[in-house]
């Protein structure tokens, strides 16, 4: 693990230790207070408790998210995160007596303040990866930070399940048990060395929505980083969604008992935490988006599946784990992408900001299942196909906006095994103006192996009559077919002029020396470069497993007009 870290190995294994030991306590604690209440009140009030924690914790985060953003701006990271350390000790104490006793506005209040400290935490605890890693790497330390968080979210559950099992529901004990980690990990912190503060001017605003705005409105000038804040926002959504719907899952599908249901969610963090390294890997030296649009429509699929078998344990078992590698690499360019792009000056507040909305995903997700079981009637199993089309949903509009990313990773990783591409010389560059005439969207696809800030306009009669295109796919630009040459040139010369490259994609033949006059009259002689690209095809028929493809060899020759 040594090509992490600019300088101090310990310290980032420091706060591995502590990261992992914290989310370790908030997941016992967390499915403590739900086996204890359900136990208390019976199985029939499984779906009410488990919103109501779920809500519980999740206030906190939108509360004091944004706080804890300006806070990590302007002291050191360190010294908040030695803090959240000593107040988590200080919680845990405190919910000995309330478990003991019962009491349930007691054990919730402890419940509350856990995740206080857990959102002033968030911000310092990423916040502080770009000062401890350089920048190409930071994908691969966050591949191992979110595996080391989701092997405690799959030992906390684990826990929680065992000792209540064993002990034959000794929640004293248990909450005892947390009393001893939370010390664990406050000597943990205190190893990790200090970072110096950012020393950001900016104050605590008690208006916090407003400053969450001005946060996203500096980040909008920020190409794609609110359409990652969002994404990421959405998977704590999805993420939240699963482990509260699994223990009614299990109860109602597969028979379990709570304790069960609470087992199976193992299957999921297991696969978070190989999912999250394998996007690391995956990732190399680079933040790789394209790998989260992938694992999206992936992430549909298993919902789907989840819901369909839903009777059969093993299925149940193997669709949690893939759902789970799937939510890894979802999530893992997400957030690098985040703490790599946003201003130095305003990472914390950023992250924090995403904290913010990646909390309501979680809130939204507790009322979600309320709505689904409580007002709607729907079973556990219906709720994860509606969760299957919300995804489906979701990825497609992500994708669309991250097509930019998207779009090379896919030719670059996968359809480049299936079609090929040879360029001759002069290559195209980022100034070329490209004319390309085919009638294989394919032909326009595979560019994006040269130039990844492609954008293709595309002259149509028909989809034209869809404006919303436009504004779905980034990188794919719909342009009324003009009886003049010259205005749609114009329209790929405002293209070129915010650092694109233009493909002008036409369906039907046209004559070069026509395109070069107009061209001419718009661009002038000197100014810009024109490219035409031919191809030609070669089929070949090919069987690959239990599909037929067919496979085509694509020579791409680029030659500049005298």
């Amino acid at each position: 693990m040594r090509w992490f870290f600019k300088s101090d190995l310990r310290s980032f294994y420091l706060l591995n230790a502590t990261q992992f030991l914290g989310a370790l306590n908030d997941n016992i604690f967390k499915l403590l207070v739900i086996y204890l209440f359900i136990f208390v009140k019976g199985a029939a009030a499984a779906p009410a408790t488990l919103s109501l924690a779920g809500a519980i914790f999740v206030i906190p985060f939108l509360l004091f998210s944004s706080g804890a953003g300006v806070l990590a701006d302007k002291i050191s990271k360190r010294t908040i995160i030695v803090i959240c350390k000593f107040l988590e000790l200080a919680i845990m104490l405190c919910s000995v007596v309330a478990v003991y006793l019962r009491s349930e506005f007691g054990a919730f209040t402890c419940l509350f303040f856990m995740a206080a400290q857990s959102a002033l935490f968030g911000p310092s605890k990423y916040g502080i990866i770009p000062e401890l890693v350089e920048e190409k790497k930071v994908s691969k330390a966050n591949g191992s930070l979110t595996s080391f968080t989701y092997l405690a979210i799959i030992l906390g559950t684990f826990l929680a399940s065992f000792i209540t099992d064993i002990t034959n529901k000794n929640f004293v004990f248990e909450s005892a048990f947390c009393v001893v980690i939370a010390i664990i990990g406050l000597l943990t912190s205190l190893g990790i060395a200090r970072t110096e503060p950012q020393r950001s001017p900016k104050n605590i605003n008690p208006f916090f929505f407003y400053e969450i705005y001005q946060t996203l409105k500096a980040s909008w000038t920020v190409p794609h980083l609110l359409t990652a804040v969002f994404s990421s926002a959405f998977f704590l959504f999805i993420g939240a969604y699963t482990q509260l719907n699994i223990i009614p899952f299990a109860m109602q599908s597969l028979h379990l008992s709570e304790v069960g249901g609470g087992y199976l969610f193992l299957a999921t963090a297991v696969g978070i935490a190989i999912g999250a390294v394998v996007a690391g890997q995956l990732s190399k030296d680079k933040v790789e988006p394209g790998i989260s649009c992938i694992a999206g429509f992936f992430i549909s699929l298993f919902f789907f599946a989840l819901s369909i078998f839903s009777s059969s344990l093993i299925c149940t078992i193997l669709s949690l784990a893939l759902l789970g590698i799937a939510g890894g690499g979802f999530l893992i360019p997400f957030d690098s992408f985040i703490q790599v792009n946003a201003p130095d000056e305003k990472r914390g507040q950023v992250i924090a900001a995403s904290n913010f909305f990646s909390f309501v995903g979680v809130l939204v997700a507790a009322c979600f299942l309320y709505i689904i079981s409580e007002k709607l009637g729907l079973t556990a199993s219906s709720g994860f196909a509606v969760m299957g089309f919300l995804s489906l949903f979701a990825s497609i509009i992500i994708t669309g906006r991250l097509s930019s990313f998207f779009l090379p990773f896919f030719v670059q990783k996968i359809l480049k095994r299936f079609r090929k591409l040879e360029i001759g010389s002069p290559l195209p560059s980022q100034s070329d103006l490209i004319i390309l005439q085919s009638n294989s969207w394919w032909d326009a696809i595979l560019l994006f192996t040269c130039l990844p800030r492609l954008k293709i306009l595309l002259p149509d009669h028909y989809m034209r009559h869809f404006p919303w295109f436009n504004g779905l796919i980034e990188s794919i630009q719909i342009v009324p077919p003009e009886p003049q040459l010259n205005q749609l040139l114009e329209t790929a010369k405002k293209f070129q002029e915010k650092n694109n490259s233009v493909c002008l994609f036409f369906h039907k033949r046209m004559e070069n020396v026509q395109i070069i006059e107009a061209y001419k009259k718009v661009f002038g002689r000197f100014h810009y470069k024109l490219t035409f690209a031919k191809s030609t095809k070669e089929k070949v028929l090919k069987r690959f497993i239990f599909f037929r493809f067919h496979q085509k060899q694509i020579k791409m020759t680029f030659s500049r007009e005298p």
